[in-house]
C-alpha cells in the first residue's frame, strides 16, 4: 500500500481502495454542520414555544415572524442534509467509483475533490511543498483511467 501525506492525515490506497487515516474529527463536525444544527434546535424551541401562546397571532407581523422561522428551519435541515448525506464516508471509498477531481491550488495547499458515482465528494488536502498532488493523482489514474481531473 502506498501512502501519501495530507494537512491532517494520511490517505493509503491499495488496488481498488483508498483509506484516510485523518486527525481532524472535531473541525471535521463543525465544518459538517454543529453549529447549525445548534441554531436549529434553538430556532425550534422558539417557534414552539410561540405555539403554545394562545395570543400570540394576533397581528399579521407574528404571522410573518412565525413563517420566517419555519422557513429558517427548513434550511437548516437541508444545509444539514447536505453536509452530512453528500459527503462520501471514509470508510467506503472505491478508486473505481471516482468520476471526476477538482483541484483548488492555493499557495500553501491544494484542494483536491474526489467526485463519486453517487455525487458524493470527498475532499482532500495536500501540502504544495511536499509535491505529494502529482504521485497520488497518477497513482489513481493507473487504477480508474476514467478520471477527469479539473482545475478550479
Amino acid at each position: 500500500m502506498k501512502k501519501f501525506v495530507l494537512v491532517d492525515g494520511y490517505v493509503s490506497m491499495d488496488n481498488n481502495k483508498l483509506f484516510l487515516d485523518l486527525k481532524s474529527y472535531k473541525s471535521d463536525l463543525k465544518r459538517r454542520g454543529g453549529y447549525l444544527g445548534v441554531f436549529l434546535v434553538l430556532i425550534g424551541i422558539s417557534a414552539f414555544g410561540n405555539l403554545k401562546r394562545e395570543k400570540y397571532f394576533e397581528t399579521i407581523f407574528h404571522y410573518l415572524d412565525f413563517g420566517f422561522r419555519i422557513i429558517g428551519m427548513i434550511a437548516i435541515v437541508l444545509i444539514i442534509y447536505n453536509l452530512f448525506f453528500l459527503k462520501k464516508s471514509k470508510k467506503n471509498l472505491i478508486i473505481n467509483e471516482i468520476i471526476k477531481i477538482n483541484l483548488d491550488k492555493e499557495e500553501f495547499e491544494t484542494e483536491l475533490t474526489l467526485v463519486f458515482s453517487d455525487k458524493r465528494e470527498q475532499d482532500l488536502s495536500f501540502r504544495n511543498l511536499e509535491n505529494q498532488i502529482e504521485p497520488f493523482l497518477d497513482d489513481l489514474k493507473k487504477r480508474n483511467s476514467r478520471i477527469i481531473v479539473k482545475n478550479i
